[in-house]
């Protein structure tokens, strides 16, 4: 029988977890209680051969920020002149939490939305956003719409679960004058 690269990752990840918690002898949980693990070796299911090391900690979160883009008005419908604000690296996380938040640059007169699309970094995505204007596989943050006396203005996050190891990040706003826009993407397992 043949594995395919998905249960060839998995296994190792799997057995690095086990040989730690084993070499530790202990796993400590809620405040102070001590719960001794006991590890089961299948060795004609696995083998592991060599040493097994886990060096520094495991990264479970981080936070990648695209910061202070100048956004001219660019309506949410015209593709073609959104501002590309950069790329996320999202390997290895399995859900992203993005925030838009950002200045305007005068007073409106026309108050509208600002906001940032993620479109997955692949080749047919990127091809259909800049020959037809499509928005494949699209995930949004937005302020619906900026307007008021403070030029400040942040969006409620918005959580997606991560399918692709890198997003292209586009920029629009839909008001009458610029904007200094932030991205911020927490990306979590």
């Amino acid at each position: 029988m043949r594995f395919g690269p998905a249960v060839s990752i998995g296994v190792p990840v799997v057995a690095l977890t086990c040989l730690a918690l084993a070499a530790a002898g202990q796993v400590k949980r809620d405040a102070g209680e001590v719960v001794p693990v006991a590890v089961t070796n299948f060795p004609d299911l696995v083998r592991v051969d060599g040493s097994v090391a886990i060096k520094g900690p495991i990264q479970h979160t981080t936070l990648s920020t695209l910061a202070d883009i100048i956004v001219p008005p660019v309506k949410r419908e015209d593709t073609t002149h959104f501002v590309d604000a950069g790329t996320v690296t999202t390997d290895g996380f399995a859900f992203a939490v993005v925030s838009v938040l950002g200045e305007l640059k005068g007073q409106p007169q026309r108050p509208g939305d600002v906001g940032a699309i993620l479109l997955p970094d692949d080749d047919r995505v990127l091809r259909a956003l800049s020959e037809r204007g499509q928005l494949l596989l699209a995930e949004e943050a937005k302020v619906t719409p900026v307007a008021g006396p403070s030029p400040y203005f942040a969006a409620k996050p918005v959580r997606f679960a991560v399918a692709y190891p890198r997003y292209r990040v586009f920029l629009y706003n839909a008001g009458d004058k610029t904007a200094a826009v932030t991205v911020h993407t927490y990306l979590t397992n």
